[in-house]
């Protein structure tokens, strides 16, 4: 960094220096330079101070103190000055990183817990280790909702993006019923459990009973079944928000984008609307899992509706955007959720 007490620059005749002359010039601390204070070309030669042991120590640990700190930007005028902060990202906004932070602890924590209780429940042969799971899976979800969207499609990577409360009222209704009827299921059983099959009884240490127990009212094939519904679907969806990339949003475009394409390779070549078809699957495997006869039911009549009716609505916007291209991807590639064509 130049010093700011430098004198002054002395003009010299406008002729070329000799490779004697710039030798003796390096070796005198002396600088060439050419400041733009008037349109006309000129040289002049900038002669620095010489500054004490003391001030170079000085500036050395200045220098090296200020490592540890933040990147500055330098101005024109040789001020420096923290880089621009985008507004977006203040606490309450739509960027928020405070509240991107407080979620992402949340959801880490809730899938913590949930899984280590999980499986000392499961260890144990208690029929509630549905209840962990549930809540281990949906934190999971959620968390993959925007750390997909931040990792493939960062510019829409706002709070809004965990979809935990931008799902709406019925979403969150949903997720509780789901949740009451697994207790009330498990806890407050329709059939009395006869003695053979009471944990205090020495047929409890049988493998056909601590299976039978574990696995609830559905028949082992049929839990199983639902995990991997489970599985599948939430691969399935964050394996579609990846490969769309920016072409991926959570909210319906009535408008199309500079960067917005057609996507038809990868996993959009099996399934037209795969975001789609993992969260339906994924939602009835739950249901399934946690062994609930009703909201399985209500679950695949709610999603169904939901889904049929806003494909119908964006393909509208689809076939805008893309014409004849589109037409011809949708006849030729199925959703794979039931009575959608």
């Amino acid at each position: 960094m130049e010093d700011d007490t430098a004198a002054p620059l002395a003009s010299v005749p406008n002729q070329p220096l000799t490779q004697s002359d710039r030798h003796e010039a390096t070796e005198n601390g002396t600088a060439l330079t050419t400041p733009n204070l008037s349109p006309a070309p000129f040289a002049v030669l900038g002669v620095r101070h010489r500054q004490s042991s003391q001030q170079e120590q000085q500036r050395h640990a200045s220098s090296s103190s200020s490592s540890t700190e933040s990147k500055f930007v330098t101005t024109a005028t040789g001020a420096s000055s923290p880089p621009a902060l985008d507004q977006d990202s203040l606490p309450g906004r739509r960027k928020s990183r405070a509240g991107i932070a407080l979620r992402s602890w949340f959801l880490g924590q809730a899938f913590g817990t949930a899984s280590l209780v999980l499986l000392y429940m499961a260890y144990h042969g208690r029929p509630l280790w549905r209840v962990p799971f549930f809540i281990a899976t949906l934190s999971l979800f959620h968390f993959l909702e925007f750390w997909t969207t931040a990792r493939y499609n960062t510019r829409f990577a706002t709070v809004s993006a965990f979809l935990l409360t931008s799902n709406g009222t019925a979403y969150n209704i949903a997720h509780a019923v789901g949740l009451t009827e697994c207790l009330l299921t498990h806890l407050f059983p329709l059939s009395t459990l006869s003695p053979s099959s009471s944990p205090s009884s020495s047929s409890w240490s049988s493998p056909s009973s601590w299976f039978s127990t574990l696995w609830g009212p559905w028949p082992t094939a049929v839990t199983l079944l639902g995990l991997v519904l489970t599985a599948t679907g939430q691969f399935t969806r964050s394996c579609a928000m990846a490969h769309a990339g920016t072409s991926f949003n959570h909210i319906v475009q009535t408008r199309r984008s500079t960067d917005h394409q057609l996507v038809t390779s990868g996993i959009y070549a099996y399934l037209r609307h795969p975001s789609y078809f993992g969260f339906f699957w994924w939602a009835l495997g739950t249901q399934i899992v946690m062994g609930n006869r009703i909201s399985l039911v209500g679950y695949a009549v709610v999603l169904w509706r939901f889904f049929s009716r806003r494909i119908a609505n964006e393909e509208e916007f689809l076939v805008r955007f893309f014409g004849q291209h589109y037409i011809d991807y949708r006849r030729d590639t199925p959703v794979r959720i039931p009575f959608i064509p």
